[in-house]
């Protein structure tokens, strides 16, 4: 690791961005199969899924702030960040096999409380490592410049981790929602994992050894950190960071509503088969695909307009493309209709890092240290507060359509209300979104004056390191 006041060199940038490649793999993997997975082939109860989901998300909202918090506060030789994703990285890997590996044999609340075990371990590893990774990305690269470069290699190893995480599972499990019952099922989804867990420790063992660097300018920010409380109070009364929590949790809604329900939209409404499984990967892989194309749209909005314009240009066009889901009832047409979401989805996780770093920035001007963990900490609870959202839709929707228990012939309802969660829902949820996103105060004026300061306050700290 060497000092961040050299300049950082490409393959430093390039190997960094790898972390995406795993991070995205472990939670696209986690949000297309787990669902699926307890629903179908265990068959456990939607409203049983549902409540695990709300527990989960409860326990989220200190488990993630607190997480974030000690890393800010956390002292050692390897810096603040990187215990952590050492931390999460082999835990991480280890349930993305044991995630399939439940009791099928046992009673429901057997099955809920193995269900629930699971999320509160993939939590703990996946908030460890993506609550510091991310961090490490506002705090490493504080340009603007630098930040829309290292965010666009990111974005194409994103689209690596959608490939491995949508695709392969169409290779690996012949019947994804289990509308044939095969004995062997189950084991092509434990293989699933063992491949996804071995390509998440290559790319975590990349960020690690070359992509990661020391920043000396807030060493001392961690024996500064604000107490628990104060970081909670600090974070919950930044006014800029409490309207970006409204298009930010309303996005995570759309973002994972997307994959949880569409193998079930494949199945059941396209009438994909077994023996073409492999285009249900492929559908959910072409929005990824041009969200990843559309970004150097994107990238010119931000530049010229600032990053709250490329969110509401890219929120803008996923609220028109989204109804294309009520008109998609074979493949050619929900293909079209998933390259179209694509691009409105590129301009949504491209506004997402941008704006919380701006944030995090005007923050440090405020306090004087760096609280990235406690930023992030706090969005990765959004993201699964989303989950909350989305599966008492989902549980309202199937249990009113008497699909609580799963069955491969659903009803003419439960067919309306799968495009009913892919459409009308995500529409109303995404005109929030773009309402919140509106009113996004760090832009224009405010935002040059934020930059100046930053760099005086960065000189400033390193003189006193030094």
């Amino acid at each position: 690791m060497a000092d961040l006041t050299k300049k950082i060199t490409r393959r430093t940038k390039f190997a960094f961005a790898t972390g995406d490649f795993g991070d995205t793999l472990a939670y696209q993997s986690f949000s297309f199969l787990v669902f699926t997975f307890y629903f179908t082939l265990v068959k456990l109860d939607v409203r049983w899924i549902t409540a695990g989901y709300i527990i989960w998300s409860l326990w989220n909202s200190i488990n993630d702030p607190l997480i974030g918090w000690l890393s800010d506060c956390t002292k050692s030789k390897l810096g603040r960040r990187i215990p952590w994703m050492i931390a999460g990285t082999f835990p991480l890997a280890l349930i993305m096999i044991l995630m399939f590996t439940p009791p099928l044999l046992s009673d429901d609340v057997v099955k809920f409380l193995y269900f629930l075990f699971m999320l509160f371990v993939f939590d703990f590893a996946y908030t460890s490592f993506n609550v510091n990774y991310n961090s490490m990305f506002s705090e490493m690269f504080i340009s603007m410049e630098e930040r829309s470069k290292v965010g666009q290699i990111r974005i194409l190893f994103a689209i690596l981790g959608v490939i491995v995480g949508f695709v392969v599972p169409t290779f690996i499990i012949t019947d994804l929602t289990n509308q044939y019952e095969h004995d062997y099922t189950q084991n092509q989804f434990i293989l699933n994992g063992i491949i996804a867990a071995i390509f998440i420790c290559l790319a975590y063992f990349v960020v690690l050894k070359w992509g990661v660097r020391k920043t000396p300018e807030f060493s001392n920010d961690a024996i500064n950190a604000p107490s628990f409380k104060d970081s909670l109070k600090f974070t919950l009364q930044n006014k800029a960071f409490l309207i970006y929590m409204i298009p930010a949790l309303g996005t995570w809604i759309v973002i994972g509503i997307l994959p949880t329900i569409i193998p079930l939209w494949a199945t059941h409404v396209l009438k994909i088969t077994e023996t073409d499984s492999i285009l249900t990967g492929v559908l959910l892989l072409v929005t990824f695909l041009v969200s990843g194309i559309s970004t150097p749209i994107w990238v010119k909005i931000r530049q010229k307009w600032g990053a709250r314009m490329a969110g509401l240009a890219g929120v803008g066009t996923w609220i028109v493309t989204i109804l294309g889901f009520l008109f998609a009832h074979d493949f050619p047409t929900a293909l079209i209709t998933m390259m179209l979401n694509g691009i409105g989805l590129g301009g949504t996780l491209y506004f997402y890092d941008q704006c919380l770093a701006e944030i995090i920035d005007e923050d440090e001007i405020t306090h004087g240290i760096r609280r990235s963990g406690g930023y992030y900490g706090m969005i990765n609870f959004i993201i699964r507060l989303s989950g909350i959202f989305n599966f008492l839709m989902i549980g309202i929707v199937f249990s009113g359509s008497e699909w609580a228990t799963y069955t491969p012939n659903p009803s003419v309802d439960t067919l309306a209300g799968i495009q009913f969660l892919l459409s009308w829902f995500p529409f109303i949820v995404l005109i929030l979104s773009f309402i919140g996103l509106w009113f996004y105060p760090i832009k224009g004026e405010r935002l040059k004056e934020n930059r100046k300061r930053l760099t005086e306050l960065h000189a400033k700290k390193r003189e006193e390191k030094i």
